[in-house]
């Protein structure tokens, strides 16, 4: 059995091959490392691993932690996978190659899998990470916060902070009648036209339709509020790590 980590900034996701069937186990809070209760949340069978693999863009204690887990319970050495200039016919678009995330590689290798379109993927994670990939080739992509930042920024950087909110997405009507529905239907517009605007004057300078594909925790937030059909896929940066290890 091969078993997948991704290790991104507030979350551990997991997945395995078993006799070549790829499976998508769920994911944890980071509590759930520090404690050893992935394996368990997992279910996963301590001696049945060939080989453990690990994307992650967490701080190097948390790595270091996660690894010394795995050699305990699976008695092997996990292999931490790194951005490549090319790998499964995909060309990365940065001239530093080493300098873009895994986590965005890693989504863009199972996004464009088994496709030859032009792809638009949006990462709504604690960052949100927008790629374009056209006649596989990564053409570039952009940073911003994302919905929980924005949030968390605006309620501890002014007088909201003095106010007691409970951030729920519930509302009636398209404008927010309290601070709360305000802060939350806010951040969610202005995400969501950035990601509308974004890929119409992409596809407007680039002449090409993009097909779009979305991942992350707060991506069906976004979703109802984005012009285009996207395909959710929860797993994506996992489906990535098994396309680099099947390529091998």
């Amino acid at each position: 059995m091969l078993i997948f980590f991704e290790l991104g900034n507030t979350q551990l996701k997991a997945a395995t091959i078993h006799k070549g069937t790829y499976r998508f186990l769920g994911n944890v809070k980071h509590d759930a490392i520090l404690s050893g209760e992935f394996i368990e949340s997992f279910n996963l069978d301590e001696q049945n691993s060939s080989a453990v693999y690990v994307s992650s863009v967490a701080p190097s204690e948390l790595n270091a932690t996660l690894t010394e887990l795995i050699q305990q319970y699976f008695k092997v050495y996990p292999t931490f996978l790194a951005t490549q200039p090319s790998c499964c016919g995909i060309q990365c678009g940065y001239e530093r190659f080493d300098q873009f995330g895994v986590d965005r590689w890693m989504a863009i290798l199972g996004a464009c899998s088994g496709s030859s379109k032009p792809t638009f993927i949006v990462d709504a994670g604690t960052a949100l990470t927008v790629d374009a990939v056209i006649d596989k080739k990564h053409i570039g992509g952009f940073i911003v916060p994302g919905l929980g930042l924005m949030r968390d920024s605006l309620l501890k950087n002014t007088a909201l902070n003095e106010q007691s909110l409970v951030l729920e997405p519930a509302q009636d009507g398209l404008l927010a009648k309290d601070t709360a529905g305000g802060v939350m239907g806010g951040t969610l517009y202005m995400v969501g036209s950035y990601l509308n605007s974004l890929i119409s004057d992409l596809e407007l300078e680039t002449g090409r339709k993009f097909n779009c594909i979305g991942t992350g925790g707060d991506f069906l937030s976004l979703k109802p509020v984005l012009d285009k059909p996207y395909t959710y896929i929860e797993d994506l940066t996992l489906r990535g790590m098994k396309e680099v290890i099947e390529s091998l």
